[in-house]
This record gives structure tokens, sequence and C-alpha cells, in this order.
């Protein structure tokens, strides 16, 4: 580069954005490192580790690096604004009967909006993330849009569909034509003290006792209604505890043991009787579902409705879909073949060829699945 430019780069501790420091040093740029504390970092969690962002040994496997590159160091504190956004969310969701993706809450609505700020305090012209996806720049549009990485296993652009221009137009993601393999070795050739780290699998705040555990230590039993587990039709086939302890298309704990329902999944919730409605798999594959709070990271034209792909899980396959703008932020999804476990509360990504065009949250079926009780019932 003909002068040299500050990126910020966000440091969780793990191999992947520790890789993207690396390289863009070599690559000329003045890097610093920011390591963000979202949750708490106490005794409990010394042992926990693994890329989570939440750890203290993350938190000094980022700085490690940071000393190893000679470069600059910082850390945030987020930790209230984390609580808020992302944990009080998800824990109300799920009280909801709806499933969140606190990952995708927390990129869209915390991590970019902290480190751009962070950046401009410290006259960074770009922030960098080891997210496996790319950003591409068109000049002549005055556009930046966002792409799938090449290692389609590690891809991470269904979590970022949130972003704004403002916060793509400065976003650097260098490890974005890269396989997960070259990332490793790269980070043994730069001699990186977490070259050979584990890749974190978990959600990043939940400990050993699993989510339900966390809910409740959080809610009273108020929140947490009892209710029929029932068929469509009414039949009841037992009782549940909280409707937070299940999802769209489980179907294991469901809490009967009847021989002739072993085949039956969560296919429903009807929250004014607390019911779980479940039923054979059959019932679970649907094809149009209605998404709010949409973000569309380019310019879109819904002029004559969108034949796209949608991913409705992370490790969802694409399936082919139309896409049909209800107002300014909710759209129609009509997908050419019909689904297996729609779930509201669930983000849902669009793409064009490799493209990511935007997202937005499931919010219902067209359709919703209902059952024939009432309270009183029960």
């Amino acid at each position: 580069m003909s002068e040299r430019q500050r990126v910020l780069v966000a440091m969780s501790g793990g191999v992947d954005s520790s890789v993207a420091a690396a390289l863009l040093k070599m690559q000329g740029y003045e890097a610093i490192g920011i390591h963000m504390q979202l949750w708490d970092h106490s005794a409990k969690n010394l042992k926990k580790s693994g890329g989570s962002c939440c750890s203290v040994i993350d938190a000094e496997d980022a700085r490690r690096v940071c000393e190893h590159l000679e470069i600059p160091f910082y850390v945030i504190n987020a930790r209230e604004q984390f609580e808020a956004d992302v944990i009080d969310y998800f824990v109300h969701e799920y009280l909801q009967a709806r499933t969140p993706n606190p990952c995708v809450m927390c990129n869209n609505k915390l991590k970019f909006s902290y480190l751009l700020k962070k950046a401009n305090d410290l006259k960074c012209e770009w922030v960098a993330t080891g997210h496996y996806a790319k950003v591409v720049r068109v000049s002549e549009f005055q556009q930046t849009h966002l792409y799938k990485a090449t290692d389609k296993q590690k891809d991470q652009s269904y979590f970022l569909f949130g972003l704004k221009q403002p916060q793509l137009s400065r976003a650097l993601m260098p490890i974005g034509d890269l396989l997960k393999s070259n990332v490793r070795k790269l980070a043994q050739t730069f001699h990186l003290p977490v070259a050979d780290k584990k890749d974190s699998q978990e959600i990043c705040f939940i400990d050993e006792g699993g989510y339900k555990e966390f809910i409740e230590k959080r809610t009273t039993n108020h929140y947490r209604r009892s209710g029929p587990i029932v068929e469509q039709e009414g039949t009841m086939l037992g009782r549940h505890t909280g409707l937070y302890q299940f999802t769209i298309g489980q179907r294991k704990g469901l809490g009967f043991d009847r021989e002739e329902y072993k085949d039956h999944y969560v296919i429903g919730f009807d929250l004014n009787a607390s019911a779980l409605i479940v039923g054979p798999e059959k019932d679970l594959y649907k094809s149009n579902l209605i998404a709010t709070n949409c973000n569309w990271i380019g310019q879109t034209d819904f002029a004559q409705g969108l034949n796209i792909r949608a991913k409705i899980r992370s490790r969802h396959t694409e399936a082919t879909c139309k896409v049909t703008l209800l107002n300014n932020d909710s759209v129609l999804v009509e997908f050419a073949q019909p689904q297996r476990a729609i779930t509201a509360g669930q983000a849902i990504a669009f793409y064009q060829d490799e493209q990511l065009l935007g997202g937005g949250w499931i919010e219902t079926l067209t359709e919703p699945v209902k059952t024939k009780i009432t309270q009183a019932r029960f």
C-alpha cells in the first residue's frame, strides 16, 4: 500500500481472528487488536476455552497473539450491552416458544457497532474480523457486497445478513478466500501461540448445565407454565413442564413413551393453552413463511418478486423460493419445495448464487399449526 492504513482487528483468542491479524500486518496494515468482554470472566470459566470469546483463557490468548505479532492490544467491556441485546433476547424468545439465534443477534446488533465506535476512537479506517465470508466492493455503484466464503463448510455469511452499508464499507474479512486447513497451516507458519487451539462448537454463554438450566436460573415459575402435550385433533398424550424446553422438529425428550406415538415430533405450540403440539414427521414440512425485521445489504428489486434461494438455519441446505415484499421490513417467502421444521425465531438468509442479499427473522408460517383444544380442558 502506498500509505499505511490502520485497521482494528477483533480478536476472539481463536485461530481464525489471529491469522486474520497476522495476514493484515503482513500486507502492510497498521493492525490494532481488540478483544470484547461479553460474558462472565469468573473462575468458573477458566477451564472453558476454544475461541468462544467469553473465557479468561480466550482473552489471554488474544493478548499473547498480539504480543507475538507486536501489535497493540485493547479490551472492551461490553457485558452490559451483551446482557441487554443478546441474553435478554435469548431468554425472552424461548419463553415465547420461539427458537432464538444469539450468534446472529450478537454479530448484527452488538459486535460491529462496538467495533466501529472503537475504530473511530483509535482513528482506524478499517475493522477486520476472522469471519469466513467475503467482502466485495463495487466502486462503480459505491456499494459493498457480502459473498459466501471459499470454504463452504465454514461459511459464516448467514450470521451477517444484518450488517448495514456503513458497517460493510469499512469491513475486512481476510480469511474469506481461505480453506480452514490453510488457515491452520498459516497459524503454524506465523508461529502463533494458538495454532493448535480447537474451534468452539458451543454458544459462548451456555455452560455445562445447558440452555434449559440457563433460562430457569433467570426466570420464575410464573413464566414457565406447564401444559398438555397434544396432537392436532386434541388427543392428549402427556404433560410438559415448560414450552421453552422444546423446538420445532424435536423428537427426543417429549415426555411420553407410548409405542404408537414413538415417531412423533414437535410440530407447533399453542401459547394460549400452553400446549405442545406433536405429530408425524410429514407435518413438519411447510412451504410458506413470513419473515420480519429484514435487512437488505444492497439494492434489491421486489417489483416482480424475487426468485432466489433461502437458508432457514445455519446448517440448512439452501432452497429455491420466491420472496415478495409485504412492507418496508417484512416479506412473504414461498418455497418451491416444502421445507422441514421451519422455526419461528430463527434467522432466514437470502442468496443469489454466492451473494448474500440480506435476511430477516422467521415470524410465523402463513398457516400456523393449531390444535382443537381449549385451555379450560386442562
